[in-house]
Order: structure tokens, then C-alpha cells, then sequence
């Protein structure tokens, strides 16, 4: 199984465009177990990066890709 990393992180919102927390954690939508507070904090860097953002007004929070977002994953996909 797969450490969760930025990665991980960015493919799964690539492949679903938006995710609430609770579908994030979800193991077969990352393909590696979240453990603890490791996806809120990866998921806080991305949004502090502007790699992804937070939808204004929706509860609970559901998080989508941005473009710089996607370009991040396409780069890190060919490392």
C-alpha cells in the first residue's frame, strides 16, 4: 500500500474534481490509507498552495482542483 503523499493527494482530486473530507479518507478514492490527521494536513498545504480550493458556501467542505493544481500533478506524475 501507498504512504500518503501530496501525489496521492492531488491524482485523487484530478480524478474526481471534488471531494468532501470524508470521501478523501475513503481508501479506494486515494489508494493508500489516510491514517490520522496526515490528509488534513497534506490537504491544508494544497489549499495554502493554491493547488486546490475550498467551494464558498458548501457544507461540509468540499474541496476541487485548480489548474495549477492539475499542473502540479502532471509534474509530479512524471518524477
Amino acid at each position: 500500500m501507498a504512504t500518503l503523499n501530496r501525489t496521492i493527494v492531488l491524482n485523487a482530486l484530478i480524478k474526481h474534481e471534488t471531494l468532501t473530507i470524508g470521501d478523501f479518507a475513503k481508501e479506494e478514492n486515494l489508494g493508500a490509507s489516510p491514517g490520522g490527521n496526515h490528509l488534513q494536513l497534506l490537504v491544508d498545504e494544497l489549499v495554502q498552495s493554491g493547488h486546490i480550493h475550498i467551494l464558498a458556501g458548501v457544507s461540509p467542505y468540499t474541496y476541487t482542483i485548480s489548474d495549477e493544481g492539475i499542473r502540479e500533478g502532471a509534474r509530479l506524475a512524471k518524477l
